[in-house]
């Protein structure tokens, strides 16, 4: 991939990367070592104002942690449209494939919000955010080590971690194409984690 296309696609995963974290720190009171302030923790769900701020803290949290680890996908992807582009090929932009994983993300937060305010509801949640259930607390601790062995996992890793095959195995053209591809992988990816 030429240097300058290598940038503009660091640039971009990098910029919004720093985007969502700087939203995190400065919703955090700036604390320099990034750890939460009571206010934002202590928000109880209440109403749709705190379902919506809780949303969006889910939202640029997962895009801020996620959108890196799409990096070696994206970058296949966008030597793949360069390539394509020379040839006289249309591709769609770079920016509409990661949007899927995006979108993805931000649908992921949303089932992470509804759970987050229904263990609220069900005061199973400190103000600091800790299961106040210790059954609940071990049972979900369990759960995700069973889940570590299962093979849905070990699927969802070889597709995830594998994103040239992956590429090569369901690629689809034009612009819902590309967002559909991304979609589909980025799942694998919500899959490994």
């Amino acid at each position: 991939m030429p240097k300058r296309d290598l940038l503009a696609v660091v640039a971009a995963l990098g910029g919004t990367t720093a985007l969502a974290w700087i939203y995190l720190v400065r919703a955090s009171g700036g604390m320099p070592e990034l750890s939460v302030s009571m206010e934002m923790v202590s928000i109880r769900a209440s109403d749709a104002g705190d379902f919506v701020l809780i949303f969006l803290m889910w939202a640029i949290m997962m895009v801020g942690m996620m959108v890196p680890s799409a990096a070696p996908t994206t970058m296949v992807y966008a030597a793949v449209a360069r390539k394509a582009g020379r040839q006289g090929s249309v591709v769609a932009p770079t920016v509409v494939f990661v949007s899927g994983y995006v979108a993805l993300w931000t649908l992921f937060s949303v089932f992470a919000t509804v759970a987050q305010w229904a263990l609220d509801q069900a005061a199973l949640l400190s103000p600091m955010m800790v299961t106040t259930s210790p059954l609940l607390g071990a049972g979900l601790l369990v759960a995700a080590g069973v889940y570590q062995v299962t093979p849905i996992k070990l699927a969802c890793l070889e597709h995830c971690q594998s994103p040239a095959y992956f590429l090569s195995e369901h690629w689809r053209p034009g612009t819902m194409g590309a967002f559909r591809m991304r979609l589909h992988h980025g799942s694998f990816c919500v899959g490994c984690c």
